[in-house]
């Protein structure tokens, strides 16, 4: 039963994560710094230290008794989260919804679960459930090359390909860079499992000991992402853009992307909790998947795909193919675990 509803909760968390950035598109007449400092007020602070102050007080308490070596796993992990969300941000400008997240959850994929498993349940590698895990992570690492692949060769239509090629290759490097740090924000989750076993002794509900982590990680995001942003609004002079009250609907914008964006991590941390020890394992890669699938789908339904041969859809439904054989054979993993 655990094993189901965790399931469940990270099919709803990739949908709704692979989602969060969907308002952007509707916001015309804000700069991208306009757009993400917004968000970032929301996802990064507002939303995480309110959820843990209705569902574990404690928190405070939890983070005074954990040991030097979590805390400072959790700092620095969320530093580098920070300046991952701003690579990835200029990702998704740089070359799309749907490939900017293939690229950066992708790679997130092959280490979000490998450093846990390696560093902190090496008994497991060889077991049945570490070689399914494996394998559902490779075929979703396959997917993402199909995926990033077609993108290739659907960019190089521009009329101006020297000017595009550069354009493409730099938002691929940003989105390689924001995936490398959104592993480390499994691994941290990971690491700093203690912390909920320490929430859930002073009395934190269940729900909230498996967000314990994320109001202090989050914060650290917030910081080197909050400067970034004030420098952006200086150097473009773009604060006179956030007034007027037909920006009203902008700020709601933003609430509802912070809401998406950390309300997944509610969802993906609940689930994690009930497969066990190993659910930041065989739970992220399945996650980071989901996402993939449901940000295609935004991807195509906002046509930036339109116009592709049918050597470009191929390859792109192949990518796909072996997203969903992924989810099959990774949440076959999770009832081995059972």
């Amino acid at each position: 039963m655990n094993i189901t509803a965790a399931l469940l909760l990270i099919l709803l968390a990739g949908i709704v994560n692979g989602s969060f950035a969907l308002p952007t598109k509707h916001i015309k007449h804000w700069s991208f710094e306009n757009i993400w400092l917004n968000y970032s007020y929301w996802s990064f602070l507002i939303l995480p230290w309110l959820a843990i102050a209705l569902l574990a007080p404690q928190v405070f308490s939890v983070y005074q008794s954990a040991p030097a070596s979590i805390l400072w796993v959790m700092i620095i992990a969320g530093l580098g989260f920070g300046i991952g969300q701003i690579c990835f941000a200029l990702a998704l400008k740089m070359i799309g919804f749907g490939l900017g997240f293939v690229i950066n959850l992708g790679i997130a994929i092959g280490l979000g679960f490998s450093l846990p498993l390696i560093f902190q349940h090496s008994d497991d590698i060889f077991t049945l459930f570490g070689l399914m895990t494996l394998i559902g992570s490779i075929l979703a690492i396959l997917g993402l090359i199909f995926s990033t692949y077609a993108g290739h060769l659907h960019d190089r239509r521009s009329e101006k390909p020297s000017a595009n090629e550069k354009h493409y290759f730099g938002g691929v490097l940003l989105a390689i860079i924001a995936g490398l740090f959104s592993a480390g924000q499994n691994f941290a989750f990971s690491y700093t499992v203690d912390m909920q076993h320490m929430a859930l002794t002073m009395h934190a509900s269940t729900l909230g000991a498996s967000i314990i982590m994320w109001p202090g990680f989050l914060f650290f995001t917030f910081i080197p992402y909050f400067i970034y942003m004030l420098y952006l609004h200086k150097k473009n002079n773009s604060w006179y853009q956030l007034r007027g009250r037909d920006k009203t609907k902008y700020y709601l914008f933003a609430i509802i992307m912070g809401l998406f964006w950390f309300g997944s991590l509610i969802f993906y941390s609940k689930a994690a909790q009930l497969i066990g020890d190993l659910g930041p394992v065989v739970g992220w890669p399945l996650f980071m998947v989901l996402i993939i699938l449901t940000s295609n789908f935004w991807g195509w339904r906002y046509k930036e795909w339109e116009g592709s041969s049918a050597k470009v859809r191929n390859t792109l439904f192949l990518g796909i193919a072996f997203l969903i054989l992924a989810i099959l054979v990774l949440a076959y993993s999770s009832h081995l675990h059972s």
